[in-house]
């Protein structure tokens, strides 16, 4: 018998406060590293760098908020956009 994902549970308000203080320092270091890397003529710093991207880039999308961590969501792409916001809290 084939399983049906359920759909996340929203996480309560102080957890979702708290993720989106943490996406919006994280959104700025990705930011405050891009800027230093557009700027960086040193190829192991720039390297470097870039792999620093990669990770913030992945704890961007575990502080994602529900709402919009839902919407992002891979398994969500082959879904109309009406079933994913009816999905939303």
């Amino acid at each position: 018998m084939a399983s049906v994902p359920l759909a996340p549970s929203p996480l309560p308000a102080p957890l979702e406060r708290a993720a989106a203080v943490h996406h919006r320092l994280v959104e700025a270091f990705i930011r405050l590293t891009q800027d230093e890397l557009a700027r960086q003529p040193d190829e192991y710093a720039r390297d470097s760098l870039n792999e620093l991207l990669d990770v913030l880039k992945g704890q961007r999308v575990a502080y994602t908020p529900g709402s919009q961590r839902l919407a992002k969501d891979p398994a969500n792409e082959s879904r109309p956009r009406d079933t994913i916001a009816a999905n939303q809290p």
